[in-house]
């Protein structure tokens, strides 16, 4: 609903009246009195009060003050001006320049040939059958132990994996996670390593809900120089699929240490450990976990067949 000024019709009477009273003393003044046409200061303040009156009447908002007022900012609010179209001048430039430096570090860093959805399309998987076993075969056996009785123990290596990362789950409290054994990349991975698309396989997966755990477990009596490429290749892998889906993903690798290898070097080959893959465990790509079984444990590991007569 519009707002309509109501007029005072009593009001604009008596000011109307009173302005024609005032003119009629100025006329009065100027025309009958000695001297005539003399114009004096009480002339001008009555002829000055009637102009206030007049225009009050035809304006909603007047003020004398305005009228009168003469701005002296104008040449300081034109320096103000220039000051700010130079700086909003240079503030584009800049502008422009951080924006081609972001595209051209966009553009270094995409492959080329990948979907933009790609990081959508990475997931983990069991291992096929025949990968499981070609990865057994890459793997050296772990030799029988020798005990000077008439028999021999051959130590189940699947079991003593099994073992643990039953053990690393329950130290983590991971037990209400999904576990995925003989887990691999998908195939949408291949192609996005520059140098080989060989995709390892891990013991286990977990995907929990604000990490992607890799596990690989090893033993430490065991490790030779061939499972530090293999897992330099792993970490390597890992680290592209971190980058491409912006989670956080880490390998935990479980060196196994059984009773029986105690007196061998494990301390020494976990500090070659450290020290040859100390950036991966600064930036948490790599995590060691020692794993210690019982001795009753460790005797479950174990296989006994007979030996041949001599």
């Amino acid at each position: 609903m519009e707002n309509t000024k109501t007029t005072n019709w009593f009001v604009r009477a008596l000011i109307i009246a009173f302005c024609a009273f005032l003119g009629t003393l100025v006329v009065y003044r100027f025309f009958f009195v000695e001297p005539k046409a003399d114009i004096s200061a009480g002339l001008l303040v009555i002829l000055a009060f009637i102009l206030v009156l007049v225009l009050s009447e035809l304006f909603d908002n007047f003020s004398i003050g305005q009228l009168v007022s003469v701005s002296r900012d104008l040449k300081k609010k034109e320096v103000e001006t220039t000051k700010l179209k130079q700086e909003n001048s240079e503030l584009r430039g800049h502008l422009i320049a951080i924006s081609t430096n972001i595209s051209q570090k966009q553009s270094s860093t995409n492959i080329v040939g990948l979907p933009t959805n790609l990081a959508e399309l990475l997931t983990v998987r069991k291992a096929d059958p025949e990968e499981i076993e070609s990865k057994k075969a890459e793997d050296q056996p772990a030799p029988p132990i020798a005990v000077p009785q008439a028999q021999e123990r051959t130590l189940n290596r699947r079991k003593a994996e099994q073992l643990a990362i039953a053990k690393f789950v329950s130290s983590q409290n991971l037990q209400a996670f999904n576990l995925i054994e003989e887990a691999k990349l998908s195939t949408q991975f291949s192609g996005i390593d520059p140098i080989t698309d060989v995709t390892p396989i891990f013991d286990g997966y977990i995907n929990t809900s604000d990490s992607e755990v890799f596990i690989e477990a090893r033993f430490t009596a065991y490790a030779s120089m061939m499972f530090r490429d293999r897992l330099y290749v792993m970490l390597a892998k890992l680290h592209h699929y971190k980058v491409l889906k912006t989670a956080n993903v880490y390998l935990a690798l479980l060196l196994i240490n059984l009773p029986e290898m105690s007196s061998r070097s494990n301390g020494s080959y976990l500090d070659r450990l450290q020290r040859d893959f100390g950036p991966a465990i600064a930036s948490g790509l790599l995590r060691i976990h020692v794993i210690e079984p019982s001795d009753e444990e460790a005797q479950a590991l174990y296989e006994t067949t007979s030996a041949s007569a001599a």
